[in-house]
């Protein structure tokens, strides 16, 4: 096991994560790893982007009338 010391500014911030810890019955230390760990796969998570939402993070680029109202068409049919 390897250790690693954080330096935290806010007291506040220190008394309430050690008493979540024990509350939870676990240590800071492990509650600190559990989210580096879920920080570490949501950064190695590969999205896969359909073509057509790839083309809505580009600004500018807006649905055509058509497509809109394509799309709202289909939703009314699932509302029914």
């Amino acid at each position: 096991m390897s250790k690693l010391t954080l330096s935290i500014d806010n007291q506040e911030v220190i008394d309430w994560a050690k008493s979540f810890a024990k509350d939870n019955n676990t240590s800071v230390s492990s509650l600190v790893e559990k989210y580096l760990l879920s920080l570490k796969k949501f950064n190695e998570r590969e999205l896969i982007l359909s073509d057509r939402l790839k083309s809505l993070k580009d600004a500018g680029l807006r649905p055509s009338e058509k497509e809109i109202e394509k799309h709202l068409s289909k939703r009314r049919k699932r509302q029914m």
